[in-house]
């Protein structure tokens, strides 16, 4: 009983330990955000913009087809 209990943590530490030499340092790799591919102000600015200005038309048509509708 004791044996298989022990082997039951080695295999848990082993395991742990697996997880920590070979999963963790590819998984940090895929993670890594290089600088170069964030988008700079003006980029994210414009998008910003556009959205806006979507929403905002979108708003608009909206309330012109309850107008329309009421009327």
């Amino acid at each position: 009983m004791m044996n298989d209990l022990q082997d039951k943590f080695k295999q848990r530490e082993a395991l742990e330990n697996a997880y920590s030499n070979f999963v963790e340092p590819y998984t940090n790799q895929l993670i890594e955000v290089n600088i170069q591919s964030v988008p700079s102000a003006p980029v994210a600015l414009s998008g910003f913009c556009c959205a806006s200005i979507w929403l905002a038309l979108t708003l608009l048509y909206c309330v012109g087809m309850q107008w329309r509708k009421k009327s």
